[in-house]
């Protein structure tokens, strides 16, 4: 919850407010939403001008489902929204926007305020620090995976006063991306999960990556901590770049908060030991994939951080499971199961969940893998699609590939040794609805007649190739 002061101050000198009506001095707003669809009573919506879209042609809209304002670079007409309805008219919404939240959180010094960022894992290291946290004090995290210049303000402007911790996630797509994001509010806490291949588009090679993500660690204070990956190379040199304190997790004896004993099965969870400063207790995962124990680490590093007793860390590590769209085992064709894992993909995620079914000791079957474009790779797009072919070939009995450069992922599956008939490949434009959804129907046909009883089948590819939408075609 913000107020109209948090708006009014932050905005100082920079904004103009229109109004038929004196507003109320003590106005306070539930929350701010960019998306006219999600607003609701007593809610700020954000005018936000995109590539695609002018948020200005909601406002009406936005103030019939009940917004009480808009933060907005034009006033729509007084006569299309009600008398009590407020403008807040500003020369850019998303300053305004950074503006307001770096005034909420000026307020409340006494939050920690915990930084997440990362090639992979991100949202699923926020939910399971959140969990740790929580189990202590009232804790505020990033709602879905609201990571950037919008959504990150936006989860701010949701602090309440008895939040002890917020949770935030951090994205980046260039350099100084984060750096400008801790304008907003500074990580007490920053934590780095690792440095993989996502949005070499834009970074251009995992050395820009590297600086990119390690802004996060360089804006910490002195008394801050940096909690960084010691099995990641790359993270672990960050240790370089920091005034705060290291706290390092991972499997290596040199790593503070570690796991060893790492047993069981991949897929349906790991078991291990969990280690800080002479302690020791066993933890029972639910969460799928090898991956999952470093997600676990890293959540069970902030809990240590927080000073929070070994045994209540592992029993909340114990409660989580695979979260939405993230190694979510669900029912599939003919008796099959479906690994719902179609929220996003890199290279790395792709090898680790298809390792996680390889490994599997509870699987009778066979192991398929349904992929999709992996999106924003660049010039690095067709090597990072073969090179995941590639790797594939020793891990699953059968890729289907969905889209453009997914092409690639049979190329390299079928030179590393992948007959082609375990193969198959439906071009899509993704920008075509109508083809991108016959390559899916296509698809969901081929596994509804192929796929058998005790068979695994992964879902996993970039966002916008929105492979979730199988999982409805294969219950129809």
């Amino acid at each position: 919850m913000f107020t109209l002061n948090d708006i009014l101050q932050g905005n100082k000198g920079k904004l103009e407010m229109v109004c038929a009506q004196q507003p109320d001095p003590d106005l306070t707003f539930h929350a701010a939403h960019h998306d006219s669809r999600q607003i609701g009573p007593g809610d700020l919506f954000l005018a936000i001008k995109g590539a695609k879209v002018d948020g200005h042609t909601f406002i009406t809209k936005a103030a019939q489902a009940g917004a009480k304002a808009a933060l907005c670079e034009h006033p729509v007409p007084a006569s299309d929204v009600p008398a009590d309805f407020i403008q807040f008219v500003v020369p850019n919404v998303v300053e305004a926007l950074h503006n307001t939240a770096r005034m909420r959180t000026r307020r409340q010094p006494e939050t920690t305020y915990i930084g997440i960022t990362g090639s992979n894992g991100k949202t699923s290291t926020k939910e399971a620090i959140a969990t740790i946290l929580s189990k202590v004090a009232p804790t505020l995290k990033t709602a879905a995976s609201y990571n950037t210049e919008i959504g990150f303000p936006i989860t701010l402007l949701n602090l309440e006063s008895h939040h002890r911790y917020a949770v935030l996630e951090m994205g980046a797509q260039w350099v100084g991306e984060l750096a400008m994001l801790s304008t907003i509010t500074r990580p007490d806490w920053s934590v780095i999960t690792n440095v993989g291949a996502s949005h070499l588009g834009y970074f251009g090679s995992q050395e820009q990556v590297t600086i990119a993500k390690s802004e996060l660690v360089q804006v910490l204070e002195p008394d801050g901590i940096a909690i960084l990956n010691y099995d990641d190379l790359r993270v672990r040199g960050m240790q370089e770049k920091t005034r705060a304190r290291v706290l390092f997790y991972g499997t290596d004896e040199a790593a503070d908060v570690r796991a060893t004993d790492i047993g069981g099965d991949a897929l349906f969870g790991l078991h291990f030991t969990l280690h800080y400063r002479g302690e020791q207790v066993p933890v029972q995962l639910r969460l799928p994939g090898e991956h999952g124990v470093t997600i676990a680490l890293a959540a069970a590093a902030v809990g240590c951080a927080a000073q929070i007793p070994l045994p209540t860390i592992a029993e909340a590590l114990e409660e989580l499971t695979a979260f939405k769209r993230r190694g979510e085992l669900k029912p599939g064709p003919n008796g099959s199961t479906i690994v719902d894992d179609s929220y996003n993909a890199n290279r790395q995620s792709i090898i680790a969940i298809a390792r996680a079914m390889k490994e599997a000791k509870q699987v009778s079957g066979k192991r398929w893998a349904v992929l999709g474009d992996i999106l924003e790779l660049g010039e690095y797009s067709r090597d990072e699609h073969y090179q995941t072919g590639e790797a594939l070939a020793g891990l699953v009995d059968y890729i289907v590939a969905i889209g453009d450069h997914a092409r690639y992922f049979i190329e390299g599956a079928n030179a590393a040794g992948l007959p082609a008939e375990q193969t198959w490949y439906y071009s899509a434009n993704l920008e075509n609805t109508p083809e991108l959804e016959a390559a899916k129907r296509a698809t969901a046909d081929l596994l509804k007649s192929q796929v058998q009883a005790g068979d695994l089948v992964l879902l996993k590819g970039s966002l916008g190739v929105g492979l979730d939408s199988l999982l409805r075609m294969l219950s129809e």
